[in-house]
């Protein structure tokens, strides 16, 4: 099991001393390519990022997390985000998206879809027409759903018949059995830490298979360290500052 945050809660110096991988923050913002480059630039060798899609895909402009650049948009624009949708705003945040993963040299983007992404038949139709038409080359696609109405026996078929890796919230629900590796997203409490049972929790869940586990409450980087298989560190960042 590989741990890490999303983003970093602390100095990267600091978090790379401690952890192996991060998920990166290009969801709501997308940082401008030297940004990235000095993430990658300054993390150890063996770290791995994963990134996060670029939100004008998933999210519409009512969509709590649609992101600010979006809102710049004309309203006209703004209609074409989210959902998916066959629209040249969805098909140039997925090149963003694309574009980001590969300065950092990330495998995986996480695609996290709103609560008011409910199945049925036009969601669906988007879904497979977007996941269907997109060139990912060796990138490993990962589809969190947030909020209910997903039955667990459809979104496996989905991300069986899409060639998805479904990441879950292993408090609230047992991760799937098949899969290239887990991806666990746990969603930790507003003020404090995990508890014992909840982090041995996240260990059952990831156990026979490889996987990753992203903490984002406040004291993600605390229970990171905490879970983090028998305390691994890094050497230190290279150019790091």
């Amino acid at each position: 099991m590989k741990v890490g945050c999303a983003g970093f809660p602390v100095g990267r110096d600091r978090y790379w001393r401690a952890l192996s991988f991060v998920e990166a923050r290009t969801g709501e913002h997308m940082p401008r390519p030297a940004t990235l480059a000095e993430w990658r630039s300054g993390a150890p060798a063996e770290a791995e990022f994963s990134v996060q899609a670029l939100r004008l895909i998933t999210h519409g402009s009512e969509d709590r997390g649609f992101p600010p650049a979006g809102r710049r948009l004309t309203p006209a624009r703004r209609g074409h985000c989210g959902g998916f949708r066959e629209s040249l705003e969805v098909h140039e945040a997925w090149l963003a998206t694309k574009e980001a993963a590969a300065i950092l040299g990330a495998r995986i983007v996480v695609f996290e879809t709103p609560a008011s992404f409910q199945p049925g038949p036009d969601r669906l139709r988007d879904m497979y027409r977007f996941f269907k038409a997109a060139a990912r080359g060796k990138l490993t696609c990962v589809w969190h759903s947030r909020g209910g109405g997903w039955e667990r026996s459809l979104a496996d078929r989905v991300c069986a018949d899409l060639g998805l890796v479904r990441a879950v919230d292993p408090l609230r629900e047992a991760p799937p059995v098949r899969g290239i590796f887990r991806y666990l997203r746990p969603q930790g409490p507003r003020a404090g830490g995990l508890s014992v049972d909840e982090l041995a929790t996240i260990r059952d869940a990831a156990a026979g298979s490889p996987a990753y586990a992203v903490l984002s409450h406040r004291d993600a980087f605390r229970d990171a360290e905490r879970l983090v298989p028998g305390g691994v560190r890094l050497p230190h960042p290279r150019g790091s500052r």
